[in-house]
């Protein structure tokens, strides 16, 4: 069910809070780097109604959405809002376009464009703790939207049923998780299959050297250099405590408890293209790890890079 509410979002509040979230360190001008308060008011933008900046040391027009992704982009500050909050929480683009009046294809591109950025973001180093969980989970993802004209390449029926460990080529890509019990941060990737060559330079890209990580029996994991702890379900098992001390440490099920959300994330969208799958498990990872957006994040996320 659609449920707008553009209509009572207050612009003045809206732009105020996109200013500090788009430019924490104050307006200043694109072209030159000077400050607000050296450009004069120039005119009030049509259909946005945003105030127009002319530098008086370069000469340059610009607003509040200049340096970011929404540069050129007519929307109130209400919509844009509301855009980013669809984004970070899920929503799909049909219903975003819907609630907010603006035009299916413009917030597609929009999410891809963030979505890259958040894959741009999403942190390269190994988590602090010295206890991990590493699972993977397979996602169907084939190629949603785009045409097979080729006889001999049909399109692939909805709900692959193909058994086993899936891989991209199948449309049923890996997604690799690593989470530390203490910190609960996770690091999530889409990987084309998993081989103990991806999920071993994952492990070791994403873990301390003397962390403990624990998995299940998959024998991709067999070629990882760490200490490593295993739980077998395919024997049945799903806990073990192996210190005597009553408590089962080895176990997974916090990475497990992950794939749900993860799931409940991508549900909504009723299918993605497998070659935009990262972008939105970008987002995920945001999602679980920030759990309420930031300043730092938005900033970042919605920064116009340089070409």
């Amino acid at each position: 069910m659609d449920f707008p509410i553009v209509s009572l979002i207050d612009d003045e509040r809206a732009e105020e809070w996109l200013l500090n979230h788009f430019h924490p360190q104050g307006l200043h001008c694109p072209h030159c780097d000077a400050g607000v308060t050296e450009a004069r008011k120039f005119r009030k933008t049509e259909t946005s109604r945003l105030q127009v900046y002319r530098c008086r040391v370069c000469d340059g027009v610009y607003n509040l959405y200049s340096g970011t992704v929404f540069a050129q982009k007519q929307f109130r500050p209400s919509q844009v809002v509301l855009l980013l909050r669809g984004f970070c929480k899920g929503a799909s683009s049909s219903q975003l376009s819907r609630e907010l009046g603006i035009s299916f294809p413009t917030v597609l591109s929009i999410r891809r464009v963030l979505q890259d950025a958040a894959q741009m973001l999403q942190p390269e180093d190994a988590l602090p703790d010295t206890e991990i969980e590493t699972d993977e989970m397979f996602q169907n993802a084939g190629e949603k939207g785009e045409p097979h004209k080729d006889p001999e390449d049909p399109p692939r029926r909805r709900g692959n049923k193909r058994r086993g460990h899936g891989t991209y080529a199948n449309d049923r890509p890996p997604i690799v998780g690593t989470i530390g019990r203490k910190s609960k941060r996770v690091r999530l990737r889409v990987a084309h299959r998993t081989d103990s060559a991806t999920l071993s330079a994952h492990v070791h890209q994403f873990t301390l050297p003397l962390a403990i990580v624990r998995t299940d029996g998959w024998r991709g994991y067999n070629g990882i250099d760490r200490s490593h702890a295993i739980v077998c379900h395919s024997d049945g098992e799903w806990a073990r405590d192996d210190d005597a001390d009553g408590i089962c440490e080895t176990h997974i099920n916090t990475i497990e408890g992950v794939w749900t959300t993860v799931r409940n994330f991508l549900r909504p969208f009723r299918g993605v293209h497998k070659k935009f799958l990262s972008g939105y498990i970008a987002i995920c990872e945001f999602v679980i790890n920030l759990k309420s957006v930031t300043v730092e994040f938005i900033s970042k996320l919605v920064k116009r890079t340089k070409s």
